[in-house]
């Protein structure tokens, strides 16, 4: 007896799903023709001087490398991560985090793009290498491996393991107010490593409690 109202119901869901199908097609049909209109227009952008941007430099003489771990293996590892820092210390580095190519050719014209990569690239090397080095020395040298990771958050790293490992240590020396921070020193909360972080710092809430 009920069969007959399954008709209009269908019909209903069926107008339902092609307006929202139709909808998001034309979004997405005008998202693209956006994204070509600014691609455009960034390749048309003038090379602009780049000389003056907010070059990192490596603080050779602040880094802990005068250390030696009792763990022969891990004092290899160290020895590996400071020669790589110390090769980086030559190349011109830039935290470009956020910025996709077209703002960048947008910005400072195509011409630069290549270069501005490798500048980018080149920081993402060395906050993974200063990352690894100082999760290789915390358990013999813990404040020195957190005066590192203090430093990789103050120049804008996104890598999880850093806030994670910064926030065990802030946690188990009831440093609160240190460890509340770090949630504020996240570069963006809303991109996916920015979430990830948020995830790991307050699992470690959770089972601090």
């Amino acid at each position: 007896m009920k069969y007959p109202l399954l008709l209009p119901t269908f019909l209903i869901f069926a107008w339902v799903l092609h307006h929202n199908v139709k909808k998001n097609s034309g979004d997405f049909k005008q998202s693209i023709e956006d994204y070509l209109a600014k691609e455009s227009e960034a390749n048309m952008s003038r090379r602009k001087d780049i000389s003056n941007l907010p070059y990192i430099t490596v603080p050779l003489d602040t880094l802990p490398f005068d250390i030696t771990l009792n763990d022969e293996k891990k004092q290899l590892q160290i020895a590996e991560y400071i020669k790589e820092i110390k090769n980086l210390s030559d190349k011109k580095m830039l935290n470009l985090m956020g910025i996709s190519n077209t703002e960048l050719k947008a910005s400072y014209g195509p011409a630069n793009l290549e270069v501005l990569s490798l500048y980018d690239q080149t920081y993402a090397k060395y906050i993974r290498t200063l990352q690894l080095f100082a999760n290789c020395i915390y358990e013999e040298y813990p404040e020195k491996a957190v005066s590192v990771l203090e430093y990789c958050i103050s120049i804008g790293t996104d890598i999880s393991s850093t806030y994670e490992l910064l926030g065990s240590h802030y946690l188990k020396n009831n440093n609160l107010p240190e460890f509340e921070s770090l949630y504020e020193q996240i570069p963006d909360k809303e991109t996916l490593s920015g979430k990830k972080i948020i995830g790991k710092l307050d699992r470690l809430v959770e089972s601090k409690e």
